[in-house]
């Protein structure tokens, strides 16, 4: 056997290796604990948002949602669980995406003009793109435990304004912010006409399936809403040449809370990010995560 026949060999071994893990129990369960993570950060969020939308302190985001967890008795451990089971579930996101059930590989048809070609293609960036998302929540935990949890707000204006400083910079902001609102209409078409329940595996007990039903579509709604306030936030802060302006969630919400009728759409957005992650904790026992 030549060395090129060797190395073959053992890429197809470390691929089969890789595909065996990715369909394994232990993996699966142990990579669900990211929903309950994402759902926990999610609901804090909701509860911060209706508060700063009727006057106290605080900031309405990511950040501001973990240094409250941090701030509870145990709240540290908690930190500490939820950055594994975020990693884990960007982990299971990642091995699904490339050699999994969302992988193109093997595909019938990577044609994006056959159905079965856009299917594929669109399994795989939601997986990717789920990734990325868990690959962030598990960062700020991160930064948390090791002690280095920093201004969410300021970190997204400063980086915002770096970016504008870049050839095109301005431009390229402007685009970001229409993919960002691309992703909150997607969210609330998403609320309404259910895609997510192809996902997950429906409870017989109906109560829960009601429950499971109704925190997906406010939630959904909810994050949605959240989405297209901080996407136009950034548009618009690129499109007056004022970049340092977009400071991240916090900033699109409290944003939202300085129009008329401000706080409470504030309160019906936080009310619509805790049900979010009331949704995302029942998903991570009913999700198929095939």
């Amino acid at each position: 056997m030549d060395r090129s026949d060797k190395i073959k060999r053992a890429a197809d071994s470390a691929d089969e290796a890789v595909q065996e893990a990715a369909d394994s129990t232990w993996f699966e369960r142990t990579a669900r604990a990211g929903f309950l993570a994402n759902g926990l950060v999610h609901t804090v969020l909701g509860v911060t948002a209706v508060a700063v939308g009727f006057g106290r302190s605080g900031e309405a985001d990511q950040t501001g949602a973990i240094q409250q967890i941090a701030a509870k008795p145990f709240g540290m451990v908690l930190i500490v669980l939820c950055l594994i089971g975020c990693a884990l579930m960007t982990l299971w996101c990642l091995v699904n995406a490339f050699f999994g059930s969302s992988s193109l590989r093997g595909a019938e048809s990577r044609d994006l003009q056959e159905h079965e070609g856009r299917r594929r293609w669109i399994d795989f960036f939601k997986m990717f793109g789920s990734a990325i998302v868990y690959c962030a929540i598990a960062l700020t935990f991160s930064q948390f435990v090791v002690g280095s949890g920093s201004d969410s707000g300021k970190a997204s204006s400063q980086a915002s304004v770096t970016l504008a400083k870049a050839p095109g910079g301005l431009y390229l902001l402007m685009a970001i912010g229409v993919v960002i609102v691309i992703v909150g209409i997607s969210f609330c078409i998403n609320g309404v006409v259910c895609n997510w329940k192809d996902d997950l595996r429906m409870p017989g007990q109906r109560p829960v399936r009601s429950l499971l039903l109704a925190t997906g579509v406010i939630g959904y709604l909810g994050k949605g809403v959240t989405l297209l306030a901080m996407g136009i936030l950034v548009f618009v802060s690129a499109a007056t040449g004022d970049p340092e302006e977009f400071t991240g969630i916090d900033g699109a919400l409290k944003a939202m809370r300085d129009q008329p009728f401000g706080p409470y759409l504030m309160l019906a957005v936080g009310i619509g990010l805790v049900l979010y992650g009331i949704f995302l904790g029942l998903r991570s026992r009913y999700d198929r995560m095939e």
